[in-house]
């Protein structure tokens, strides 16, 4: 009866922590001893950004922190784990021989000296995009093998585990849109993105997702943003919105990130969050707590939407549209050539039938007329 009630309350322990991720240390050690196993472990590995967390209240730390640097993802027993079906129970035994295991670096280097028995057992709670939690039990040192009383338990707990995560993942979004509400991301006119620490974007509005599509300027490099030729500057600014306290300078930053011509630079602002609300980390999310706001400003986004304009109004080709809108700059049709990346022979040819299409014959006609048709559409040159 005492084995029941302990299970019973293990349940409770796990549905409690959904709303106090404080608990989830206890939730495993409780899980450990309920199975009876030495250990019980949540790890998960985010291969878009090479990312290793757990939550492992029974190990070493220093052991823990050595697997998160280099072990992670050099261990072929986690690497087959996590392909696996989700909610499916695997043990060592299902997943490779023992003796090609006992072989490897590391099981020598790592899993011994940790006192891991080869008596484990384990199930991944999320798979998804890449990444994948999962939780895992094992034995002490000398116990080798798991008993069908231990399999049957940790199958019966795993499963609540496994509805615990999902409603915390979803409680997680929930939490991430009002977030993104106070931020007002949605409404902003630029690319507009929440990022973790380690610069993995949470989320980001239309704006931003269509620049990342294209990867002009701004992109993202083995899971993490950045910008084209510096990747590693965009990062340490969104790292500096997570110091606390700032350092020297203050959070955050500017960049100037440049394109191919004809297009202007991209802008990129690096702030850290308006609000302070900070959104639980804990490994099954498959990210950090957001940290800073980046936004993108495209200073051709506007131009292209009055090229537009000017295609549909006056039946110009995109080339002829776009001479047009540097005509309006007012440095004259050499300079205007040089920025659409043409000849001067060749806009000459354009201007000529821009003018036959606006009814234009000059230059200075030519602008009044696009001026009047930019006042009489609000849009902006």
């Amino acid at each position: 009866m005492s084995g029941e009630k302990e299970l019973s309350a293990l349940i409770d322990l796990i549905y409690e922590a959904v709303l106090d991720n404080d608990l989830w240390p206890g939730v495993l050690i409780k899980l450990a001893d309920a199975v009876g196993a030495a250990r019980a472990i949540m790890p998960s590995l985010d291969w878009r950004a090479n990312m290793f967390a757990t939550i492992a209240p029974r190990d070493d730390p220093d052991l823990v922190a050595s697997y998160k640097e280099y072990w992670a993802f050099r261990d072929p027993l986690l690497g087959r784990a996590i392909l696996r079906p989700q909610g499916e129970i695997n043990t060592l035994d299902s997943l490779m021989p023992r003796e090609e295991f006992a072989a490897t670096p590391v099981f020598n280097e790592w899993w011994r000296p940790a006192e891991y028995s080869l008596a484990m057992a384990g199930t991944n709670l999320v798979v998804e995009d890449r990444f994948s939690a999962l939780v895992c039990v094992s034995n002490a040192r000398g116990k080798d093998s798991l008993t069908g009383e231990q399999l049957r338990l940790f199958e019966v707990v795993a499963r609540h585990l496994g509805r615990a995560v999902r409603i915390n993942r979803q409680l997680w979004k929930l939490e991430l849109a009002n977030l993104a509400a106070t931020e007002r991301i949605e409404m902003l006119p630029e690319g507009a993105l929440l990022t973790d620490a380690s610069g993995r974007v949470v989320l980001a509005n239309a704006a931003a997702r269509a620049m990342l599509d294209v990867r002009e300027g701004i992109l993202l490099c083995d899971g993490r943003l950045g910008v084209a030729g510096s990747p590693d500057a965009l990062q340490k600014l969104v790292a500096s919105c997570a110091r606390r306290p700032v350092g020297i300078g203050g959070p955050g930053g500017e960049l100037k990130v440049p394109r191919d011509l004809p297009q202007s630079p991209l802008h990129v602002t690096v702030a850290p969050l308006r609000s302070d609300t900070r959104l639980p980390d804990v490994p099954w999310i498959g990210f950090g707590s957001p940290v800073a706001i980046v936004t993108v400003t495209d200073r051709d986004l506007d131009r292209r939407r009055w090229q537009m304009n000017l295609r549909r109004r006056f039946d110009l080709t995109s080339t002829e549209a776009a001479l047009a809108a540097e005509i309006l700059r007012g440095d004259g049709r050499k300079a205007a050539a040089r920025r659409c990346g043409i000849s001067d022979a060749t806009a000459k040819t354009h201007l000529a039938n821009i003018f036959v299409k606006t009814g234009t014959h000059r230059q200075a006609e030519l602008v009044r007329c696009l001026l009047g048709a930019a006042e009489a559409q609000g849009g902006k040159t």
